[in-house]
């Protein structure tokens, strides 16, 4: 059923009652101190959160990065010597630069708050603070890290949802029910979809009409999604047995990587800026110079993309991972490629670890690579390291050097402790992976 986009706002009666010329602020926004934003400057408030080093030349941005690593070098040199243990200089070498710099990410996430014009039924990123209750929502228009048809999917899920008698939800207990849409990418040009509701209070009859009208409105209006997905959620964050219900087309899309095929899954990791992962990939194996007789452990394996790629260095490969969707996807993906060497666990490292050891006594050499997110991994992972005699070259790649726990757990793996042989940071490899923003992919490089 196709709607007219000139529906009024049922839901939103109170936004109709208050609402002025676009160009006017609204009321909350006006009168917030700590956001100056308008129609005319949202867009270049939103380039500043996402996108601050939009405005500068790519050659700067990587001087800006390198400078960054060696700092991250000098921090982690300054722990040490805190912490009374003998330093050793680590070699910080020259940034790798992303081989795309613009629309390069292959996923983005768009979620509902109120926009400048008031708008409950705002899509796109927000320019504030959560935490302060100062939050405006600007869509992603003008970013040029973005492709051109995430957000006109973006664009047209916002003009249906305004449409709809439903209201959007910012919180699991308030009450809407649109959440946001994430959209997903490859190479190639295949989308995939993933629209996130809140069901709570719904009937399973509105539900399902409301996901059907937006299937088809998204096909009418020309936005080619090879595979729909509608996430039902009770809760804020997607747990580990959310749902996931496929409304169209391919289940899977594809994305070849470094001369590998793999499948991704609505809530499986993949490294956003594909072209930068095999830069990534490329020199992490030039650091960990992984030989024919060891096994190369893979913890925070996602989808299994640095196992798969590795195989042809190593005896063997083993992947932990803690997503259960994705340890399918990892283990299609062998299956895909014809590997026979890989093996992917399901479950927290820090659990399955000490497990995986004992298997693995009659290892000969183990060489790690623990890729986390952005939050590290739990101390207990450090622990099992470092006890594990067998393991004398680990990379530890973060997209977040500076955060308080991924420090903690690189100085952790090199501190003295009476019971264990530390590892020594040998060296660091920047490879931007994130152009026209702050982050930079860093690889540790360690060996006892």
């Amino acid at each position: 059923m196709k709607r007219s986009l000139n529906i009024s706002f049922s839901i939103n009666k109170q936004w109709m009652k208050t609402r002025k010329k676009s160009s006017v602020v609204s009321s909350d926004v006006k009168n917030n101190p700590i956001l100056d934003v308008t129609a005319e400057t949202q867009f270049q408030m939103l380039e500043k959160v996402v996108t601050p080093l939009s405005s500068m030349p790519y050659q700067n941005q990587l001087q800006l990065k390198q400078r960054w690593s060696h700092k991250i070098s000098k921090e982690f040199r300054t722990r040490l010597h805190n912490a009374k243990t003998p330093i050793v200089l680590p070699t910080v070498y020259s940034i790798s630069p992303s081989p795309q710099i613009n629309e390069y990410r292959n996923k983005d996430e768009y979620n509902f708050r109120p926009g400048v014009d008031g708008n409950p039924k705002t899509l796109g990123f927000f320019v504030g603070s959560p935490s302060m209750g100062n939050i405006c929502c600007v869509p992603p228009n003008n970013l040029m890290n973005m492709k051109q048809s995430h957000r006109h999917i973006a664009q047209i899920f916002q003009e249906f949802v305004r449409g709809s008698n439903l209201p959007a939800s910012y919180d699991h207990l308030d009450g809407g029910f649109w959440r946001g849409i994430v959209v997903r990418s490859n190479l190639k040009g295949d989308i995939m979809c993933i629209v996130f509701a809140n069901p709570r209070g719904y009937a399973n009859e509105d539900m399902l009409t409301e996901q059907q009208e937006l299937a088809t409105y998204l096909s009418d209006n020309n936005c080619h999604i090879n595979s729909l997905y509608y996430h039902p959620s009770l809760h804020t964050r997607s747990s580990k047995d959310s749902t996931f219900i496929h409304v169209y087309g391919e289940k899977y899309i594809y994305e070849n990587l470094c001369g590998y095929k793999f499948r991704l899954s609505p809530d499986s990791f993949f490294q956003i800026n594909t072209l930068g992962a095999e830069v990534l990939y490329e020199e992490l194996f030039k650091l960990l110079k992984p030989t024919k007789n060891c096994t190369l452990l893979d913890l925070c394996s996602g989808t299994g993309t640095i196992s798969i790629i590795g195989n042809k260095y190593v005896q063997s490969c083993i992947g932990i991972e803690s997503v259960t969707q994705a340890v399918g996807d990892a283990k299609e993906n062998a299956k895909i490629n014809s590997i026979t060497n890989c093996d992917f666990i399901d479950g927290k490292v820090e659990l399955v670890m000490n497990y995986i050891f004992k298997e693995l006594h009659m290892t000969s050499d183990l060489c790690t690579v623990l890729n986390p997110g952005r939050a590290g991994v739990h101390p207990r992972v450090i622990k099992a390291i470092r006890k594990n005699c067998l393991i004398n070259n680990l990379v530890y790649v973060s997209c977040k050097a500076d955060s308080p726990v991924t420090m903690k757990n690189l100085v952790e793996l090199a501190v003295r402790d009476k019971t264990t042989t530390p590892f020594v940071l040998e060296s660091i490899k920047p490879v931007d992976m994130f152009p026209h923003t702050h982050h930079c992919e860093l690889m540790f490089l360690f060996r006892r």
